[in-house]
């Protein structure tokens, strides 16, 4: 996989597609949600033959998590996949809390 931040960008333009399509709020939400697991996905198998995978995944939601951070995203885009992204991964965060 490319790099995380490259990939994220690679994903918020997959998001920007969904978007521009003329489909309801909902749908288009529900197709950009049903990415994230897939990038996610990606992101934990390029640590799989890696040394302290747990931490350096945990690391990786965490690059997500500021990457998602939804300061400027007051666009339709940010409503239907970067806000509800950013909570999902913030959830996930909380859950598997490192300390």
């Amino acid at each position: 996989m490319r790099n995380i931040v490259q990939a994220y960008y690679h994903l918020v333009n997959q998001w920007q597609a969904i978007v521009d399509r003329p489909i309801s709020k909902d749908v288009k939400q529900a197709e950009c949600m049903s990415l994230l697991p897939e990038f996610i996905d990606r992101i934990a198998w390029t640590r799989i033959s890696g040394i302290n995978r747990p931490l350096r995944f945990y690391a990786d939601m965490l690059v997500l998590q500021d990457l998602l951070r939804p300061i400027l995203a007051t666009d339709e885009l940010g409503e239907v996949a970067i806000r509800p992204g950013y909570a999902l991964v913030r959830e996930w965060l909380d859950e598997h809390l490192v300390v």
